[in-house]
């Protein structure tokens, strides 16, 4: 039984209200950091500089977030889409520039055939 001297427990915690010490949730801040550099640096990719080093980053806290993940953080898949976009964002500004670089090439291999034709007014 109880001890009717003993003074009463203390009422529970408004509705809405976090118990004290219950609750606390863990994060995984570099998954959603890595997730959104993944997605600028793929839509970037025209901006050669810029979506190289969010890519870079995307790589980096993507691994990072991986590791925790596997540590027990939570949000690994986060981390892993991160990671992916981060690479598919390096592939595509490589590509992009190599499509650059090729053009340019082609129309420097153009040019003094349509110099010479202009030149000559017989084309």
């Amino acid at each position: 039984m109880t001890d009717p001297l003993a003074p009463p427990p203390p009422p529970p915690p408004p509705v809405g209200m976090p118990r004290p010490g219950g609750n606390v949730t863990q994060t995984n801040g570099l998954a959603t950091a890595s997730l959104v550099l993944g997605i600028l640096s793929l839509v970037l990719f025209f901006t050669f500089v810029i979506a190289w080093v969010l890519g870079i980053l995307a790589v980096i806290f993507g691994g990072i977030g991986v590791s925790r993940a596997n540590q027990g953080a939570p949000n690994r898949s986060m981390a892993v889409a991160g990671l992916v976009l981060g690479i598919a964002g390096l592939v595509v500004g490589i590509l992009f520039i190599a499509l650059i670089t090729t053009s340019v090439h082609q129309v420097d291999h153009f040019g003094p055939s349509v110099q010479f034709c202009m030149n000559s007014r017989n084309c």
